[in-house]
Order: structure tokens, then C-alpha cells, then sequence
């Protein structure tokens, strides 16, 4: 999808370097990812301690995924 946007040359040159690409599009893909993905990580931070979790369950939810993984291959 193309879309038009105001981004300082420097901080696009930034971008660049910091992802190893030469591709504009793809950096500031890359930047995007990175941003939502940071946030994301932060929300569940504030969430510490605010929610009960049963880790034996948890747990117990893990094991059958990993042995539902490891038998349909």
C-alpha cells in the first residue's frame, strides 16, 4: 500500500543504518514492528501483579500444545 508521509531525511538515514537496509520502506516497516511491538511489552508490564495466574495450568496448557506439536509431524 503506498502512503504518503512527512519523515525527517535524518531520521530515515537512522532508520536505515539501524536495519542494515537501504530500502526505505522496509526500515520504517522494520521501525514500525519494533515500536507496536515495545508498547506492547510495556502494557503487559504495568499489568505485573495485577493478575492472577494458575502456572500449573499454565503449564499443563503448555505440555499438551508442545505434545500436540511434536505428534502432527
Amino acid at each position: 500500500m503506498r502512503t504518503t508521509l512527512n519523515i525527517s531525511e535524518d531520521l530515515l538515514k537512522e532508520a536505515e543504518a539501524v536495519y542494515k537496509t537501504s530500502n526505505r520502506s522496509k526500515a520504517v516497516e522494520s521501525a514500525l514492528r519494533d515500536a507496536i511491538r515495545y508498547k506492547k511489552i510495556q502494557a503487559l508490564k504495568q499489568l505485573r501483579g495485577k493478575i492472577n495466574f494458575d502456572e500449573e495450568y499454565l503449564q499443563k496448557i503448555r505440555s499438551l500444545e508442545l505434545y500436540e506439536t511434536e505428534n502432527n509431524h
